[in-house]
């Protein structure tokens, strides 16, 4: 059980950064991330974004375990966000931050398919509605709250961060959304719907700091059915924003486009590839996943091709190209660019060493 979470240190103006990793005596462990467009880049940091600059953002584990609560801030900023595992509730509930007004993200997965799923809401007092959420939800394993440091945020700002939250997550598509609805948007005065954009942005880079990009846009939304032309000119968006790192897999069988990213490899809708059949040689899970992207309308047989009707995130570039083949594919061989490079050569990645992730 946490006795309260220790007080952050100040250091004197003018003083210098211990660097990439601070050390905080005041507390069990404090990691201190310089975020930069040539460190790192986040998704969430990118064109659309009015924050798209150099930050530091401070990781506080209160207990030392980086698989226990974690909390996250700007440290220019008053907005916290604070990741709770499911198993350790009883210790964000005697924290002094369970009593804040707030927004709440529940993670876990669909019982059914495996995929992800989430939850949003906004509530008075953040300890008391997980308490309830975890008495009457049983699909999520974790959850993250948003917060004010300076207790400025008020209910009416809370109604409007969730109206925003639940509408970015389902344009997003990355998760199944537990919400009945996204609701309609609230009444809220100029000036603090002004605010709360900019603290949702906060949020947003916090999330996506702490591994969970629910609001960065990936998959559209489930696509009806289309004639083979009609997919052959649906927009590619993601490739124009990322001509560098755009790649190619063209065969007899297949012409489909992808794209390299941070959070995983992406291939693009109007991509197409083998259809089924019982000539695939596809394992198991892999089997599964396709006919769960054709059974919920991301894939689509068109005369004899397995058409992709959206955007679609692989963990590897093998992944990705065993989906497209249909058979068991070096990604980082035959995915190439426009100049037939492959995309270990153009990552700086030796091809003899890639096919760990086959």
């Amino acid at each position: 059980m946490l006795s309260g979470l220790a007080p952050r240190s100040r250091r004197p103006r003018g003083e210098r950064s211990p660097g990439l990793y601070g050390y905080d005596p005041n507390a069990s462990e404090t990691f201190i991330a310089a975020l930069s467009g040539q460190s790192r880049n986040l998704p969430a940091m990118k064109k659309k974004s009015p924050m798209a600059h150099p930050q530091t953002i401070q990781i506080f584990l209160p207990d030392g375990d980086p698989q226990g609560i974690r909390i996250a801030s700007i440290t220019t900023r008053i907005v916290q966000l604070i990741e709770i595992p499911r198993l350790r509730l009883a210790d964000f509930l005697a924290m002094s931050e369970a009593g804040h007004v707030g927004l709440y993200l529940l993670f876990g997965e669909d019982d059914e398919t495996g995929h992800a799923k989430a939850y949003i809401g906004q509530t008075g007092n953040l300890g008391a509605r997980l308490k309830q959420h975890h008495d009457g939800k049983d699909f999520w394993n974790r959850a993250l709250v948003a917060l004010s440091l300076t207790h400025s945020l008020t209910v009416t700002h809370a109604h409007y961060l969730e109206w925003l939250a639940i509408s970015r997550a389902a344009q997003a598509g990355r998760c199944k959304l537990e919400n009945s609805t996204t609701g309609t948007r609230p009444h809220t005065p100029a000036a603090m719907e002004a605010e709360c954009r900019e603290i949702f942005e906060t949020i947003d880079i916090l999330l996506t700091t702490l591994g969970h990009p629910v609001f960065e846009a990936l998959v559209s939304n489930k696509a009806a059915k289309h004639s083979l032309e009609e997919v052959s000119h649906l927009s590619r968006i993601t490739e124009r924003d990322h001509p560098k790192k755009t790649v190619y897999l063209r065969n007899e069988k297949a012409n489909a486009t992808g794209v390299y990213t941070e959070t995983g490899f992406i291939v693009l809708k109007g991509s197409w590839g083998r259809a089924p059949s019982s000539h695939l040689s596809l394992t198991p899970a892999t089997q599964k996943k396709r006919q769960d992207l054709l059974d919920n309308g991301h894939l689509q047989v068109i005369e004899e091709r397995l058409c992709f009707l959206t955007d679609l995130s692989f963990n590897s570039p093998s992944a990705a190209g065993t989906m497209v083949n249909g058979r068991s594919t070096n990604g980082w061989v035959e995915w190439k660019d426009d100049c037939g490079r492959p995309l270990s050569e153009m990552m700086g990645r030796n091809a003899s060493k890639t096919s760990s992730d086959i």
